[in-house]
């Protein structure tokens, strides 16, 4: 071999290998490898995106930071989901590249990664913004399906808005694909060891009682029992109360939308043993069922054992004699510490909020909520054996 063609094949390698190394870089700069974050830096502004959008072909879902809560546009701005927009959030920031896979269009189909516009698209694309409208992070998200040896993430295919480039990536990201999916949903929370007593009144008068004597009674009592019949299910007559007083709904309008005047309501009164009273009414409509909800102090409700109430009544007689002492005998006989029943203040607290909170809204709630409140008394009771 002459000293020309070594020389020449010298330069050869020279070029190969800088081309090589060329490659290698812009590869490594323009395809993530295996592990990486699908969205570099994410976390370090996870606190600043106070906008999310959701576009499917049926429609966009907007969920706006409106402090202190998180709202849903589409739904009249109603309070949104917090844990549902906390998962969502760091689903993004958590999601990390398995492997590239196709960049060539006419395969987007098969992996569900198709503009959202294109015709029959199931893609979902989503958009994280700050305040400023600046993008933090998008993506169309396409199938998915359990990720290989852990069941508690999942592996989907993405690709970046405006990039063919197309992604298998492992995460924990859900995105709701329905407005209504994005409401924080919890209507009622009250325990129903609090609840002494249900009184549930149709239009023609029909109604259905249902009590307890004492906070530590486990079940309810129907009241009001047609002679020579017996409770059918103690079951359905306690999840009664705790359907009432544990509601969630499926969606929310804005009162002025549904008028309940003039309309025939169902009305179900609840009382707890710590002073709360809490009223639904009820109104079929449309094939749905609409819920307004409000609730009320009254301290005429709040429970005393009967060894205190004679105890009160025993200094209470003594004060009349000895009228220095009254102060000293009403700090003596607090309202009973009950496991199940909350202090006044907290209970006054706890009916604030929630008016707060329903005062605006009617609730349409689910239609196996509504057959439950709805039963009558002959589907609580059967006749005596």
């Amino acid at each position: 071999m002459t000293t020309k063609t070594v020389t020449i094949m010298a330069v050869i390698t020279v070029v190969l290998i800088a081309a090589a190394v060329l490659v290698s870089q812009r590869k490594d700069a323009t395809f993530p490898q295996t592990g990486q974050p699908v969205f570099p830096g994410f976390m370090a502004s996870i606190n600043d995106v106070s906008e999310m959008s959701v576009l499917t072909q049926t429609g966009t879902i907007t969920i706006l930071r409106e402090e202190p809560s998180w709202r849903v546009k589409e739904k009249h701005h109603y309070p949104a989901d917090m844990g549902k927009i906390r998962e969502a959030l760091f689903g993004f920031a958590e999601l990390k590249i398995l492997e590239a896979k196709t960049g060539k269009p006419e395969f987007y189909e098969k992996l569900g990664l198709q503009d959202v516009g294109a015709e029959g698209s199931l893609s979902t694309g989503v958009t994280l913004k700050d305040v400023a409208g600046n993008t933090l992070a998008a993506v169309i998200v396409g199938n998915d399906r359990p990720a290989k040896g852990n069941p508690d993430q999942k592996e989907v295919f993405i690709r970046k808005p405006g990039n063919p480039q197309t992604w298998l990536a492992m995460g924990r990201l859900s995105i709701e694909k329905n407005p209504g999916e994005w409401l924080d949903k919890d209507l009622l929370e009250i325990e129903p060891k609090r609840v002494r007593h249900l009184q549930i009144v149709h239009p023609d008068a029909t109604t259905v009682i249902l009590e307890k004597e004492q906070p530590d009674e486990l079940d309810f009592k129907v009241a009001n029992i047609p002679g020579g019949t017996e409770v059918q299910s103690q079951f359905a007559v306690n999840n009664m109360v705790s359907t009432v007083t544990s509601l969630s709904f499926d969606d929310v309008s804005p009162k002025s939308e549904v008028p309940f005047e003039d309309q025939a309501v169902v009305t179900a009164v609840f009382e707890t043993f710590d002073g709360l009273e809490g009223t639904l009414t009820l109104l079929r409509k449309d094939e749905k069922h609409y819920v307004k909800v409000s609730a009320a102090f009254k301290s005429d409700l709040i429970w005393e054992p009967e060894s205190e109430k004679n105890a009160k009544t025993e200094k209470q007689a003594e004060g009349a004699r000895e009228t220095e002492k009254t102060e000293k005998d009403k700090t003596d006989f607090p309202k009973l510490a009950n496991p199940g029943m909350k202090p006044e203040a907290e209970v006054k607290a706890e009916i604030e909020a929630l008016n707060k909170k329903v005062a605006k809204w009617v609730y349409v709630i689910p239609q196996f909520h509504a057959d439950t409140i709805l039963k009558k008394p002959h589907h609580l009771v059967k006749q005596s054996s």
